[in-house]
């Protein structure tokens, strides 16, 4: 599967790009410059030189994937998602964002007009299939090579098949587990959880993440 991710020079787009090309799919990391794209691309492809990974700018980016993962962060949604509104008609697209700001060195959600990052996303891109997913997942983690992260990824979203391919691509990074979350507005919840992490993680140093018990 060929991934765009829009966005893609961060933290967490260059995790999920390591984790998705140790899996095998090919990847075109997204940056408002192509080169920026491209420097973010070589990256990943150091790490993974089997990998076929290349930059673009996020327009680029988003026309040429079968799939599409928003990393770009919360703040910017507004001003990045609408001019990729027609290359990501029918598309998968999956909102990782979390409406997260930090005051003093303190975690604090932000209040998001139509209920969560993934909403927003969903009504700024009305043609496309957004599922909500990897907001929990920390960085950090997920550029560790070799590293098993043993935990869940919720997955949210009102259509079906979109939120059941999510799912399976969730579960090609080793030690995921996909949880479905319910609805697209479930992932208000979620991503209010990855505030609870920071502060756990924060207090107890630790890099731990989400396991949904009993299922």
């Amino acid at each position: 599967m060929k991934l765009g991710l829009i966005g893609g020079t961060g933290p967490e787009g260059k995790g999920l790009g390591y984790r998705f090309a140790v899996a095998g799919h090919q990847l075109i990391v997204g940056s408002r410059s192509a080169e920026r794209g491209a420097e973010a691309a070589a990256e990943v492809a150091g790490r993974v030189p089997t990998a076929t990974v290349s930059g673009a700018a996020n327009l680029d980016a988003a026309r040429e994937a079968d799939v599409v993962l928003l990393t770009v962060p919360y703040t910017a949604q507004v001003a990045t998602l609408p001019d990729l509104r027609a290359a990501l008609e029918g598309k998968i697209v999956i909102s990782t964002a979390v409406p997260l700001s930090f005051e003093d060195g303190k975690p604090t959600m932000l209040t998001v007009p139509e209920g969560s990052a993934a909403e927003q996303a969903a009504a700024l891109l009305p043609g496309a299939r957004v599922v909500a997913a990897f907001q929990n997942l920390g960085a950090a983690k997920l550029w560790k090579a070799g590293l098993s992260l043993d935990q869940d990824v919720i997955v949210c979203a009102d259509d079906a098949e979109a939120k059941s391919q999510v799912m399976s691509l969730a579960e090609e990074i080793e030690g995921v587990r996909a949880v479905d979350g319910g609805p697209l507005a479930a992932a208000h919840y979620v991503e209010g959880i990855t505030a609870l992490l920071v502060n756990i993680n924060k207090r107890y140093k630790k890099t731990a993440g989400v396991r949904i018990a009993g299922l």
